[in-house]
């Protein structure tokens, strides 16, 4: 019944929230049914073959020409996010993100403390509180379901909503993949998050 609702889901242009909730939930499943090593691993394979042209072997983003995904944001992405809004990923998180701080030198502080990856005593924490960030991102900025994405670091939603969303980014446009299977999406997302976590550290 759940890959009869996948099937039904993938086939859809749009996805409902319900049918997030479901394809979400089946992913989750996945998850914790496989090795998350064993699914790092092979995730790393899949990765070559579909991500490594543009994001380069070691993820790093080939020196400016893709993002570089062992971090989260970048200081310049975090920044046009923050003074022009998002709508990244619309079917995942409906609600998109307005335009929040429009002044520079207030935009560029926060989006160092949101590239950073929200260090204490930053000087963007005041700015994280002021401009209501924590409200749809969460207070440590691991994101709130269905309302706005992890900022802190990749999670199995957030991948889940890039691979099958696509992204505007500051270089271009990275394309969808609404054709990857939900245990392709499962892999590639624990080697991404292995990436920016070599240690295997909990988060």
């Amino acid at each position: 019944m759940t890959a009869l609702l996948l099937v039904s889901a993938l086939a859809a242009e749009e996805f409902s929230l319900e049918d997030q909730k479901r394809y979400l939930s089946a992913l989750e499943n996945i998850m914790q049914k496989i090795d998350r090593a064993r699914l790092a691993e092979m995730g790393k394979e899949l990765f070559v073959r579909k991500c490594a042209f543009c994001h380069g072997k070691d993820g790093k983003g080939r020196g400016g020409f893709a993002a570089d995904l062992t971090r989260r944001i970048s200081k310049e992405r975090a920044k046009l996010n923050i003074q022009k809004g998002a709508r990244n990923f619309v079917e995942s998180f409906p609600g998109g993100m307005p335009p929040m701080v429009p002044d520079d030198e207030r935009a560029e502080v926060l989006a160092d403390f949101v590239a950073k990856g929200l260090p204490a005593g930053h000087a963007g924490e005041v700015l994280y509180e002021k401009a209501h960030c924590a409200r749809c991102h969460g207070k440590d900025g691991t994101g709130i379901r269905y309302r706005a994405p992890n900022i802190r670091h990749f999670d199995l939603p957030t991948v889940a909503a890039i691979l099958r969303n696509g992204k505007f980014g500051i270089i271009g446009r990275m394309p969808a993949y609404p054709a990857l299977a939900p245990y392709q999406v499962t892999m590639l997302a624990e080697y991404i998050m292995s990436l920016e976590n070599p240690n295997g550290n909990e988060r």
